[in-house]
């Protein structure tokens, strides 16, 4: 295959595969993004939590600003037991702001994917094709073969598979793995570890509740987090599994009132408000209960033709809103990879080992970033559910201390900073820590094509 004719197939509409259409169309690289469902903007789904990490990625693709105007800022966390009682407020996301110079912000599914969508060129909004379903990947002497289930197919270089935790990109790269005898890139066929489940409400925000509000309610085998923006409010409540399954559940809506029937008596807010689980489920506009998957995937990728970003790669538990974030800097870093290898060849072959190079520098960058990070969302779900005495003592007692999270914060923001510098960028400013992870300057990751 030959730089000039390099294309990228993505297969995922989710915020995270429409980054990779932004990335790839700011660094010259052809791309198509193919959708199961009729398109990438619903208005469905959980709100999300933008961090310091993702805002940082997005803003070097020139999105701060537009997110910026549909998303609010998170301030302090009010956190309460299941009796109601105060168990200490967290100053997480207000250190996160000074220290690091970035807001944590709240933004609905809908208006996150709406700007994503919005802000791409026109060429670029018509490579987005809704309705095609994955069904195959075959490789070729050139690239590969996306086949849908429609029965259409797609040619290709690489693959992008930003399709969630339940990739079916994922399994087919296990399946091509089995076939060509590449056992040392076999990865397993359940790659993730279940302990939780959650279930999430949005709801209308009550007017008494101020934009930016975090609520926590931590107790026993079940907590809640709450956040609320501008128009809605989204909860979720994570509940502790009699036994962790690799297996995949599918949950009814008996499921759901099964366990609002469990949980529905527990305070999720205090003040002048005090609704409870299940008043806000009664309220709710949209509900699911899922599984919460944990869990780093072995290899990210296969004999240069196929790569994992985002949840199909890592799945963490949602306590430290750090999955989405962390796909959109899997973006960035992929992307720059590609971009490099692209760069350095005109009209001769861009060969698979060379690609396969950049994939595996690609997860090199990323593996322990994320390893880290899963580890880190594990430990807040199973402290803020009392797994243990231990957890229980450190949820009550420890990261009420602002001091301790303060310093926690500036420790990791050397670290944190350099995670996302993956190319030579401009001078940036600086949070209070003086770590260089302030406000980037736009388009400083990647080379404006």
């Amino acid at each position: 295959m030959s730089a000039n004719n390099f294309r990228a197939i993505v297969i995922g509409g989710g915020p995270v595969g429409l980054t990779a259409a932004h990335a790839l169309q700011r660094a010259g690289i052809d791309f198509l993004l193919l959708e199961r469902r009729p398109h990438v903007v619903i208005d469905a789904g959980s709100n999300l939590v933008l961090n310091p990490l993702g805002i940082r990625a997005l803003a070097q693709l020139d999105l701060a600003e537009p997110l910026n105007a549909v998303s609010s800022p998170l301030g302090e966390i009010n956190r309460l037991d299941h009796n109601g009682r105060d168990i200490g407020d967290v100053h997480l996301f207000i250190q996160l702001a000074a220290i690091l110079g970035i807001a944590p912000r709240v933004i609905s599914r809908h208006d996150l994917t709406r700007v994503l969508y919005d802000t791409l060129p026109a060429e670029a909004q018509q490579k987005l094709l809704g309705n095609k379903k994955l069904s195959e990947i075959t490789p070729t002497a050139n690239g590969v073969v996306v086949t849908c289930a429609d029965g259409s197919s797609y040619e290709g270089s690489i693959v992008i598979g930003a399709d969630g935790a339940h990739s079916l990109v994922r399994d087919l790269m296990r399946k091509l793995s089995l076939e060509k005898a590449s056992s040392e890139q076999v990865n397993a066929e359940h790659p993730f570890l279940t302990t939780y489940r959650a279930l999430w409400v949005r709801f209308p925000r009550p007017t008494a509740i101020p934009v930016g509000t975090v609520s926590e309610t931590h107790g026993t085998k079940l907590a809640t987090q709450s956040f609320y923006g501008e128009e809605t409010g989204v909860i979720g409540a994570y509940e502790r599994m009699e036994a962790p399954t690799t297996d995949r559940i599918r949950y009814s809506q008996e499921d759901q009132e099964a366990l609002i029937k469990r949980w529905g008596h527990l305070p999720v807010s205090s003040g002048s408000v005090n609704l409870t689980l299940g008043d806000v489920y009664d309220s709710r506009l949209e509900s699911g209960l899922v599984s919460l998957e944990e869990g780093v995937v072995e290899n990210w990728s296969w004999n240069g033709r196929v790569t994992l970003a985002g949840d199909a790669a890592h799945k963490f538990t949602p306590s430290t809103g750090a999955g989405c974030n962390n796909g959109m800097v899997d973006i960035v870093a992929l992307v720059t990879e590609l971009q490099t290898i692209c760069s350095k060849t005109s009209d001769s072959a861009l060969s698979s080992s060379a690609v396969d190079s950049a994939f595996r520098a690609y997860q090199s960058t990323r593996y322990n970033a994320v390893v880290s990070e899963c580890a880190g969302a594990s430990m807040a779900t199973a402290a803020a559910t009392w797994q243990t005495v231990i957890h229980k003592f450190v949820d009550r007692r420890i990261i009420c201390r602002h001091a301790i999270t303060k310093f926690l914060i500036s420790r990791g923001a050397k670290s944190a900073a350099r995670s996302t510098a993956l190319d030579s960028a401009a001078s940036e400013p600086r949070g209070s820590a003086g770590q260089p992870f302030g406000a980037p300057t736009p388009g400083t990751l990647l080379r404006a094509h």
